[in-house]
Parts: C-alpha cells; structure tokens; sequence
C-alpha cells in the first residue's frame, strides 16, 4: 500500500485540499532529472478515488498532518498554480497509427456522406 498525502492544489481556479498518491513517473520511470512529465521530480501526484493527476504547491504525509492548526502550514496558493482541470497539448504520438487503423478498417471512410 502506498502512503497517502494531504495536498493542496488548484481546482478550476480555487484553492483545495485532496487526498493523493505519489506515482513513479511514466515518462522516464523517476530515472531522468530533465523530464517534462515530472519536471525532474520522479514521481507524479495521483487522486486515487478519481485517477485524475494533481499539480500540488504543498504536500504533507497524511500521517503527520496534525489537523488542528496545520492550516498555518499551508502557505497561500501561487499566482501561477497549474489547475488540476487545466488543458494540456497533446503530444504527436510516437508512430503514425493511420495505417494500421485503416488494415484494422477503423479509418475514417472517404464515402462517407453527410445527411441534414
């Protein structure tokens, strides 16, 4: 079992404390200080009840959190906090799967006509 925090993180633009699990990071498996999906962190946060990731500015293990008080802790959420709902860019896919969709014949359909 893995240990859980109490963060603090923005939520559509508002400061908010969850629940989350630390997670090695997928993109370079906590081996490469220089990766963008961690920033060099190693691991990525995770709200285990949705699987959404979260973007903390303060982090505490839950077992340490004395919730009388830790408020004072907690400082105030930056300017430029990620949002947890934020819209991130897609990255172009590793190889071109056009192909390999059409042998499958999940292409899209060059006959296709549209009715109104």
């Amino acid at each position: 079992m893995s240990n859980s925090w109490l963060i603090a993180h923005k939520v559509r633009g508002e400061p908010a404390f969850d629940v989350a699990e630390r997670m090695e990071c997928p993109e370079c498996g906590g081996k490469d200080e220089n990766c963008e999906g961690c920033q060099g962190e190693g691991y990525w946060w995770i709200i285990p009840t949705s699987g959404h990731r979260a973007y903390p500015w303060w982090s505490k293990e839950f077992h340490k959190c004395a919730f009388e008080g830790f408020m004072s802790e907690v400082p105030d959420m930056p300017h430029d906090a990620r949002d947890h709902y934020a819209v991130v860019e897609a990255k172009e896919p590793k190889f071109n799967t056009r192909p390999l969709l059409r042998m499958l014949g999940l292409g899209r359909s060059k006959d296709f006509t549209r009715r109104f």
